[in-house]
Protein backbone atom coordinates (compact mmCIF):
# COMPACT_ATOMS: atom_id res chain seq x y z
CA UNK A 1 0.00 0.00 0.00
CA UNK A 2 1.27 3.26 -0.68
CA UNK A 3 2.10 6.14 1.84
CA UNK A 4 -0.69 8.44 0.38
CA UNK A 5 -3.21 5.42 0.48
CA UNK A 6 -2.03 4.33 4.10
CA UNK A 7 -2.85 7.71 5.39
CA UNK A 8 -5.91 7.82 3.93
CA UNK A 9 -7.30 4.97 4.89
CA UNK A 10 -5.85 6.04 8.43
CA UNK A 11 -8.00 9.23 8.19
CA UNK A 12 -10.88 7.48 7.47
CA UNK A 13 -10.91 5.13 10.35
CA UNK A 14 -10.86 8.24 12.70
CA UNK A 15 -13.78 9.77 10.97
CA UNK A 16 -15.61 6.41 11.26
CA UNK A 17 -14.60 5.99 14.97
CA UNK A 18 -13.99 8.91 16.42
CA UNK A 19 -17.34 10.78 18.71
CA UNK A 20 -17.59 14.22 17.50
CA UNK A 21 -15.99 16.67 19.60
CA UNK A 22 -16.49 20.16 20.02
CA UNK A 23 -13.47 21.31 18.66
CA UNK A 24 -11.74 19.02 16.62
CA UNK A 25 -7.75 18.65 16.61
CA UNK A 26 -6.43 19.12 13.16
CA UNK A 27 -4.81 15.26 11.97
CA UNK A 28 -2.36 14.41 9.64
CA UNK A 29 -3.25 15.40 6.02
CA UNK A 30 -3.38 12.83 3.55
CA UNK A 31 -3.82 15.47 0.46
CA UNK A 32 -0.80 17.42 1.41
CA UNK A 33 -2.74 21.24 2.24
CA UNK A 34 -5.60 20.18 -1.11
CA UNK A 35 -8.58 20.61 -0.40
CA UNK A 36 -9.56 16.62 -0.56
CA UNK A 37 -12.10 14.12 1.15
CA UNK A 38 -12.35 10.77 2.35
CA UNK A 39 -15.62 9.33 1.90
CA UNK A 40 -17.63 6.42 1.95
CA UNK A 41 -20.11 5.84 -0.77
CA UNK A 42 -23.93 6.04 0.30
CA UNK A 43 -26.16 2.99 -0.69
CA UNK A 44 -27.17 3.25 -4.39
CA UNK A 45 -30.76 4.80 -3.69
CA UNK A 46 -29.24 7.62 -1.10
CA UNK A 47 -26.54 7.86 -3.32
CA UNK A 48 -28.79 8.94 -6.61
CA UNK A 49 -30.88 10.93 -3.75
CA UNK A 50 -27.97 13.23 -3.37
CA UNK A 51 -27.00 13.19 -6.52
CA UNK A 52 -30.51 14.61 -7.78
CA UNK A 53 -30.58 17.12 -5.12
CA UNK A 54 -27.59 18.45 -6.13
CA UNK A 55 -27.99 18.94 -9.29
CA UNK A 56 -31.83 20.15 -9.04
CA UNK A 57 -29.51 22.84 -6.69
CA UNK A 58 -27.86 24.26 -9.05
CA UNK A 59 -30.20 24.12 -12.19
CA UNK A 60 -32.04 26.68 -10.22
CA UNK A 61 -29.96 28.98 -9.57
CA UNK A 62 -30.89 32.01 -12.09
CA UNK A 63 -28.78 33.50 -14.24
CA UNK A 64 -27.22 37.85 -13.56
CA UNK A 65 -29.24 40.02 -15.27
CA UNK A 66 -27.70 43.01 -16.94
CA UNK A 67 -27.41 45.95 -15.25
CA UNK A 68 -29.06 45.10 -11.75
CA UNK A 69 -26.95 43.86 -8.70
CA UNK A 70 -27.74 40.66 -7.99
CA UNK A 71 -26.81 38.61 -4.69
CA UNK A 72 -25.91 34.86 -4.71
CA UNK A 73 -26.30 33.19 -1.32
CA UNK A 74 -24.61 30.39 -0.38
CA UNK A 75 -25.07 28.33 3.02
CA UNK A 76 -23.01 25.58 4.43
CA UNK A 77 -23.38 23.40 7.17
CA UNK A 78 -20.02 20.99 7.03
CA UNK A 79 -20.43 19.01 10.30
CA UNK A 80 -23.56 16.32 10.99
CA UNK A 81 -24.79 17.54 14.20
CA UNK A 82 -28.61 19.18 13.71
CA UNK A 83 -27.62 22.45 15.13
CA UNK A 84 -25.40 23.12 12.53
CA UNK A 85 -28.24 22.34 9.62
CA UNK A 86 -30.74 24.57 11.35
CA UNK A 87 -28.19 27.27 11.43
CA UNK A 88 -27.66 26.97 7.61
CA UNK A 89 -31.52 26.65 6.33
CA UNK A 90 -32.57 29.45 8.76
CA UNK A 91 -29.71 32.13 7.80
CA UNK A 92 -30.24 31.17 3.87
CA UNK A 93 -33.73 31.66 4.43
CA UNK A 94 -32.77 35.29 6.22
CA UNK A 95 -30.35 36.34 3.91
CA UNK A 96 -32.13 35.52 0.67
CA UNK A 97 -35.23 37.62 2.39
CA UNK A 98 -32.85 40.23 3.04
CA UNK A 99 -30.80 40.61 -0.34
CA UNK A 100 -33.61 40.18 -2.24
CA UNK A 101 -32.01 36.29 -3.50
CA UNK A 102 -34.97 34.68 -4.35
CA UNK A 103 -33.46 31.79 -7.04
CA UNK A 104 -30.35 33.01 -6.27
CA UNK A 105 -29.21 30.71 -3.38
CA UNK A 106 -28.10 27.62 -2.57
CA UNK A 107 -27.94 24.98 0.92
CA UNK A 108 -25.64 22.45 1.53
CA UNK A 109 -25.66 20.36 4.48
CA UNK A 110 -23.77 17.22 6.36
CA UNK A 111 -27.24 16.22 7.72
CA UNK A 112 -28.21 15.70 11.04
CA UNK A 113 -31.77 16.09 10.66
CA UNK A 114 -33.41 12.90 9.57
CA UNK A 115 -34.12 12.51 5.48
CA UNK A 116 -31.69 14.21 3.48
CA UNK A 117 -33.04 17.89 2.18
CA UNK A 118 -30.64 19.47 0.79
CA UNK A 119 -27.54 18.53 -1.07
CA UNK A 120 -24.32 16.95 0.61
CA UNK A 121 -21.32 19.39 1.97
CA UNK A 122 -18.85 17.63 0.78
CA UNK A 123 -15.89 19.47 -1.12
CA UNK A 124 -16.80 18.54 -4.67
CA UNK A 125 -20.12 20.23 -4.01
CA UNK A 126 -18.88 23.07 -2.55
CA UNK A 127 -16.70 23.59 -4.98
CA UNK A 128 -19.99 23.19 -7.85
CA UNK A 129 -21.51 25.50 -5.84
CA UNK A 130 -19.44 28.20 -6.04
CA UNK A 131 -18.31 27.27 -9.42
CA UNK A 132 -21.82 27.51 -10.96
CA UNK A 133 -22.46 31.01 -8.57
CA UNK A 134 -19.27 32.15 -10.46
CA UNK A 135 -20.61 31.24 -13.71
CA UNK A 136 -24.01 32.70 -13.37
CA UNK A 137 -23.00 36.14 -11.62
CA UNK A 138 -21.52 38.87 -13.24
CA UNK A 139 -17.92 39.43 -11.68
CA UNK A 140 -18.37 43.20 -11.32
CA UNK A 141 -22.22 44.04 -10.93
CA UNK A 142 -22.91 40.98 -8.35
CA UNK A 143 -22.25 40.23 -4.81
CA UNK A 144 -22.27 36.84 -3.68
CA UNK A 145 -22.56 35.78 0.06
CA UNK A 146 -21.03 32.77 1.16
CA UNK A 147 -22.06 31.53 5.10
CA UNK A 148 -20.07 28.33 6.91
CA UNK A 149 -20.91 26.67 9.83
CA UNK A 150 -19.31 23.72 11.72
CA UNK A 151 -16.90 23.11 14.49
CA UNK A 152 -13.46 24.62 14.14
CA UNK A 153 -9.70 23.50 14.48
CA UNK A 154 -7.35 24.99 16.18
CA UNK A 155 -5.19 25.36 13.50
CA UNK A 156 -8.21 27.87 11.67
CA UNK A 157 -9.86 24.78 9.40
CA UNK A 158 -13.37 24.40 9.31
CA UNK A 159 -14.35 20.94 10.14
CA UNK A 160 -16.38 18.57 7.33
CA UNK A 161 -18.06 15.68 8.59
CA UNK A 162 -20.89 13.66 7.94
CA UNK A 163 -21.18 11.19 10.35
CA UNK A 164 -19.72 8.10 9.63
CA UNK A 165 -19.17 8.74 5.70
CA UNK A 166 -17.42 12.07 5.23
CA UNK A 167 -14.10 13.16 6.89
CA UNK A 168 -12.66 16.02 5.42
CA UNK A 169 -11.67 20.40 6.33
CA UNK A 170 -12.02 23.54 4.81
CA UNK A 171 -8.92 25.58 5.21
CA UNK A 172 -9.21 29.26 4.60
CA UNK A 173 -6.76 29.45 1.69
CA UNK A 174 -8.92 26.35 -0.19
CA UNK A 175 -11.69 29.22 0.70
CA UNK A 176 -9.47 31.79 -1.05
CA UNK A 177 -8.65 29.52 -3.93
CA UNK A 178 -12.21 28.83 -4.83
CA UNK A 179 -13.64 32.02 -4.92
CA UNK A 180 -10.52 33.33 -6.56
CA UNK A 181 -10.88 30.43 -9.58
CA UNK A 182 -14.39 30.85 -9.65
CA UNK A 183 -13.92 34.46 -10.52
CA UNK A 184 -16.01 35.39 -7.41
CA UNK A 185 -14.37 38.99 -6.81
CA UNK A 186 -17.24 40.87 -4.58
CA UNK A 187 -18.21 38.91 -1.55
CA UNK A 188 -19.00 38.57 1.76
CA UNK A 189 -17.75 35.51 4.06
CA UNK A 190 -19.29 34.52 7.32
CA UNK A 191 -17.89 31.59 9.40
CA UNK A 192 -19.55 30.69 12.67
CA UNK A 193 -17.34 28.23 13.99
CA UNK A 194 -14.27 27.97 17.05
CA UNK A 195 -11.20 29.76 15.72
CA UNK A 196 -12.86 31.36 12.78
CA UNK A 197 -10.83 34.49 12.90
CA UNK A 198 -7.97 32.38 10.40
CA UNK A 199 -10.30 32.90 7.61
CA UNK A 200 -9.43 36.52 8.09
CA UNK A 201 -6.08 37.34 6.92
CA UNK A 202 -6.32 34.81 3.86
CA UNK A 203 -9.68 37.07 2.25
CA UNK A 204 -9.32 40.62 2.78
CA UNK A 205 -9.42 43.16 0.38
CA UNK A 206 -11.09 45.69 -0.59
CA UNK A 207 -13.93 43.93 -2.69
CA UNK A 208 -14.32 41.68 0.67
CA UNK A 209 -16.17 41.41 3.95
CA UNK A 210 -15.55 38.87 6.01
CA UNK A 211 -17.66 37.89 9.45
CA UNK A 212 -16.22 35.53 12.07
CA UNK A 213 -17.35 34.24 15.27
CA UNK A 214 -14.28 34.18 16.87
CA UNK A 215 -10.65 35.30 17.50
CA UNK A 216 -8.22 33.02 15.55
CA UNK A 217 -7.08 31.69 18.60
CA UNK A 218 -10.36 31.52 20.17
CA UNK A 219 -13.12 29.42 20.81
CA UNK A 220 -16.88 30.14 20.28
CA UNK A 221 -20.20 28.96 22.25
CA UNK A 222 -23.14 27.68 21.70
CA UNK A 223 -22.64 24.86 19.38
CA UNK A 224 -24.44 21.63 21.29
CA UNK A 225 -26.53 19.53 19.30
CA UNK A 226 -29.31 20.29 20.57
CA UNK A 227 -29.75 24.09 20.16
CA UNK A 228 -31.18 25.48 17.01
CA UNK A 229 -28.22 28.32 16.44
CA UNK A 230 -25.44 28.86 17.74
CA UNK A 231 -24.02 31.70 20.07
CA UNK A 232 -22.91 33.71 16.53
CA UNK A 233 -26.15 32.47 14.80
CA UNK A 234 -28.63 33.43 17.16
CA UNK A 235 -27.34 36.77 18.11
CA UNK A 236 -25.99 38.13 14.62
CA UNK A 237 -29.25 36.13 12.01
CA UNK A 238 -31.93 35.48 14.75
CA UNK A 239 -31.64 38.14 16.54
CA UNK A 240 -29.97 41.11 14.65
CA UNK A 241 -30.69 40.54 10.89
CA UNK A 242 -34.40 39.34 11.64
CA UNK A 243 -35.56 42.26 13.48
CA UNK A 244 -33.78 44.57 10.88
CA UNK A 245 -30.37 45.12 11.61
CA UNK A 246 -28.23 45.82 7.93
CA UNK A 247 -25.59 43.34 7.13
CA UNK A 248 -22.46 45.19 9.08
CA UNK A 249 -24.16 46.87 11.73
CA UNK A 250 -25.68 43.70 12.76
CA UNK A 251 -22.59 42.13 13.52
CA UNK A 252 -21.73 45.12 15.95
CA UNK A 253 -24.92 44.36 17.90
CA UNK A 254 -24.77 40.51 17.44
CA UNK A 255 -20.86 41.32 19.34
CA UNK A 256 -22.29 42.88 22.25
CA UNK A 257 -25.03 40.33 22.97
CA UNK A 258 -22.38 37.65 22.98
CA UNK A 259 -20.46 39.50 25.01
CA UNK A 260 -23.07 39.46 27.37
CA UNK A 261 -24.38 35.85 27.34
CA UNK A 262 -20.65 34.68 27.93
CA UNK A 263 -20.36 37.14 30.78
CA UNK A 264 -23.71 35.52 32.33
CA UNK A 265 -22.48 31.97 31.72
CA UNK A 266 -19.04 32.00 32.86
CA UNK A 267 -17.56 31.31 29.71
CA UNK A 268 -13.49 31.98 29.43
CA UNK A 269 -11.91 33.10 27.18
CA UNK A 270 -14.41 35.47 25.38
CA UNK A 271 -15.15 34.66 21.82
CA UNK A 272 -14.49 37.82 20.32
CA UNK A 273 -15.70 37.85 17.10
CA UNK A 274 -13.91 39.51 14.37
CA UNK A 275 -14.61 41.61 11.14
CA UNK A 276 -13.53 43.18 8.15
CA UNK A 277 -15.31 45.65 5.82
CA UNK A 278 -13.60 46.27 2.29
CA UNK A 279 -14.70 49.34 1.71
CA UNK A 280 -16.09 48.38 -2.03
CA UNK A 281 -18.20 45.64 -0.46
CA UNK A 282 -19.71 47.49 2.06
CA UNK A 283 -20.65 49.82 -0.71
CA UNK A 284 -22.16 46.94 -2.69
CA UNK A 285 -23.70 46.09 0.04
CA UNK A 286 -25.31 49.04 0.79
CA UNK A 287 -26.75 49.16 -2.50
CA UNK A 288 -27.96 45.71 -2.60
CA UNK A 289 -30.10 46.59 0.89
CA UNK A 290 -31.16 49.51 -0.71
CA UNK A 291 -32.57 47.55 -3.73
CA UNK A 292 -34.17 44.69 -1.54
CA UNK A 293 -36.10 47.13 0.82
Amino acid sequence: MSLARGLAFAALALVVSTPALAQPQPQRDPFNGQFGVIELAPPPAEAAHLAKLMGDALAALLPHRPGVLDVYVISASLWGDPVFEREASQAEEILRAHFGAEGRSIVLSAGGQGARRYPAATPSNIAAAIGQVGALADPTEDLVVLFITSHGQSDGAAAIREHNRVGAVLRPTHLRDLLRQANIRNRVVIVSACFSGAFMAPLIDDNTIVLTAAAPDRSSFGCQPQRDWTFFGDAYFNRAMREGGALIGAFDDAKRQIEIWEREQNLSPPSNPQRHVGAHAAEMVRQAERAAR
